[in-house]
């Protein structure tokens, strides 16, 4: 068995990267919703790609902010200035994208980070404006109608379009892939698990998901949908659970309806994928594993938090004295997925390239979610 600890630059160009070439002077980013994703993630993921490929960064700073709420924007703009350096006096906000002025569409990239449910009409509302470059956080849509319509308002202004997908960029991911030439053909059984306490910020109201589906499912599903590269695909069960809480015994249970487990089997032509995410969960586990015909196996260990970029890879193959798998193979990766998404959207953008994660490959997405939640008996 051997153990690689593998060192590479934060942000590596690979086959999941865009390698064309880069104008000297980058897009700007106009973020629409400053609530967690937006605020939380987008912009620090930003900065953090501004600050590790200054050089030749496709992004240059972060010139609009959109929000209904204003402390939103106050809370933007401290950041901004006193965790990035930035003088706030050149940076545009306003309440809508209709009122946002002083931003040259062409030079910038908006970023829709708002509920799902408001996807396509934030999308109506950037293409009026003039803008042409958009990043859609996950789920690009609440159900398949409002994909399709985001697909009319793209072919209708020449949009380019590219959904927020952390999983197709990780180089464990890529790993679990090169798995797949190598053996020759998809794996049988497909399993991935993502678990995280979510209890606090479920219960307290910060966001407002329409059930355990939303929230982690959808990366899950597209990556079973990526790695499989399946032609075809069949719902064949579907699961949810309530969460339930309480601070102590003596204090009556607290539920939130469909929010504590969620459940997903799939026929990915011939592989069977079964997505389990669990939000009430004590620890947080991100784990997934491929299992092939033949005694091969992979099981990637996925980073867990945003200050952990490290995956973990392990391979088996042939049989060991007693009949268990043999491990052959341990891999650290450096695995910073959404730098690495985002850097590579904005490379796109900036050449005319197509996106890797585009509304096509993400309807499907959002189709396994629809007939997923119909098989759970959502209420939507």
């Amino acid at each position: 068995m051997t153990d690689t600890t593998t060192t590479a630059p934060p942000l590596p160009a690979d086959l999941h990267m865009s390698n064309a070439t880069v104008p000297a002077q980058g897009l700007g980013a106009v973020i629409v919703g400053l609530g967690r994703a937006g605020l939380g993630l987008h912009i620090p993921v930003l900065e953090k790609i501004l600050r590790n490929r200054s050089a030749d960064s496709p992004f240059g700073a972060v010139v609009g902010l959109v929000d209904p709420v204003g402390g939103g924007i106050g809370r933007a703009l401290h950041r901004l200035e006193y965790e990035y350096g930035y003088d706030p006096r050149p940076i545009r906000f306003a309440t809508s994208l209709a009122e946002l002025t002083g931003v040259d569409p062409n030079q910038a990239v908006v970023h829709i980070c708002t509920p799902a449910d408001d996807h396509a009409s934030t999308l109506r509302a950037a293409t009026d404006a003039g803008f042409r470059r958009i990043i859609v956080e996950k789920p690009c849509a609440a159900n398949t109608a409002e994909v399709d319509e985001m697909r009319r308002i793209a072919d209708r202004t020449g949009a380019s379009i590219g959904v927020v997908n952390p999983y197709l960029y990780s180089r464990s991911v890529a790993r679990c892939r090169d798995k797949i030439q190598e053996v020759g053909r998809p794996p049988h059984y497909l399993e991935f698990e993502m678990s995280k306490p979510r209890i606090t910020p479920t219960l307290a109201g910060r966001s407002k998901p329409e059930s355990v589906m939303d929230v982690e499912l959808p990366h899950q599903i597209a990556t079973a949908l990526h790695l499989t590269g399946a032609s075809s695909y069949r719902l064949l069960r579907a699961e949810v659970r309530h969460m339930h809480y309480r601070e102590m015994d003596t204090e009556p249970c607290q539920v939130v309806p469909n929010m504590g487990i969620g459940v997903v089997v799939l026929e990915l032509d011939e592989c069977v994928a079964v997505l389990v995410s669990s939000l009430d969960a004590l620890t947080r586990t991100r784990v997934l594993k491929l299992r092939f015909p033949n005694t091969e196996h992979i099981e990637a260990f996925l980073p867990v938090t945003g200050d952990d970029h490290i995956s973990v890879i392990m391979e088996y193959s042939g049989r060991n004295t007693d009949g268990s798998t043999e491990q052959t193979r341990v891999e650290k990766l450096p695995d910073d997925m959404l730098a690495r998404c985002l850097f590579d959207m904005y490379s796109r953008f900036a050449t005319d390239s197509p996106q890797l994660s585009d509304l096509t490959f993400n309807r499907k997405v959002i189709d396994v979610m629809d007939k997923a939640k119909a098989f759970a008996r959502i209420r939507r």
